[in-house]
C-alpha cells in the first residue's frame, strides 16, 4: 500500500522523505468521549455469520480520508483503494489533490511509485513501507479489518456489538477500534460496514474515514 507523508528526520531514507513531503501536515483531531455501547467477547451466531459472509466477499473499492500519527506528528491524505484476492492498487493524494504515491500489489511482489516516478519493489507492503518510511503498514490485515472482520491467518480477540459487528479487534499486535457503522451495499449485498476505523501499534496510529464504498 502506498503511503505519503511530510519529512521526518528519523525516517529511514531519502525516498521516504520525498514521499512524505508531498503531504501537508495536519494534527490528528482529538476524539470526543461518548458512552461505550454494550459489547460481548464471545462471537454470537450473527457475528460468525457476518465474518463468513465478508471473508467470502473479498473485492472492494473505497475512497477514504487517511490520518497518520507517528513520532509525535500528525498528517492527513486522501486514499483510493481497489482490492481483490489477486491484487491491490492504492493511490495516496495530498490534501491539495496531488498524487504522491502509488502502491500496486500482486501475488508475487509489491511496487511503490513515488512522487518523482521512481519505482521501489519488495515482496510485501509491510517490508516495503518499513524500508522506505520506517514503520510497517499492515496491508494484509487491513484489507480485512477495514470491513470490520479479522483475517484468517492469526489469533485475534474482539468485543462484539449486538448486531454481530465488532466494536474492537486485537490482532497481529494491532489494536483496531470502530467508531461507527453504516448499512452499505457491497458487491450487491447490504452489510453494516465501518465508516471510521482507528488502528494503533506502539507509537503508530492510523485513522481511516470512509467517504465512499
Amino acid at each position: 500500500m502506498q503511503v505519503a507523508l511530510p519529512t521526518l528526520a528519523r525516517w529511514k531514507s531519502q525516498v521516504g522523505r520525498r514521499i512524505l513531503v508531498g503531504l501537508l501536515g495536519v494534527a490528528l483531531a482529538g476524539c470526543s468521549t461518548l458512552p461505550a455501547p454494550p459489547t460481548q467477547t464471545t462471537a454470537s451466531n450473527a457475528a460468525q455469520q457476518r465474518i463468513q459472509r465478508l471473508q467470502a466477499n473479498q473485492p472492494f473499492a473505497l475512497e477514504a480520508k487517511l490520518a497518520v500519527q507517528y513520532a509525535g506528528k500528525g498528517y492527513t491524505a486522501r486514499l483510493e483503494w481497489q482490492h481483490d484476492v489477486q491484487a491491490d492498487t492504492m493511490r495516496i493524494f495530498s490534501p491539495l489533490g496531488q498524487q504522491v504515491a502509488l502502491i500496486h500489489r500482486t501475488q508475487q511482489s509489491v511496487t511503490l511509485t513515488d512522487q518523482s516516478g521512481k519505482q521501489h519493489t519488495a515482496t510485501d507492503v509491510a517490508s516495503l513501507t518499513e524500508r522506505l518510511l520506517g514503520w510497517r503498514l499492515p496491508l494484509a490485515g487491513l484489507s480485512q479489518w477495514i470491513l470490520g472482520i479479522p483475517h484468517r491467518d492469526s489469533p485475534f480477540q474482539a468485543a462484539y456489538l449486538e448486531n454481530g459487528a465488532p466494536a474492537s479487534l486485537t490482532q497481529d499486535q494491532w489494536q483496531i477500534t470502530y467508531d461507527d457503522y453504516q448499512q452499505t451495499a457491497l458487491n450487491g449485498a447490504l452489510e453494516q460496514l465501518p465508516y471510521t476505523t482507528r488502528l494503533q501499534q506502539q507509537d503508530v496510529r492510523l485513522k481511516l474515514v470512509i467517504q465512499h464504498w
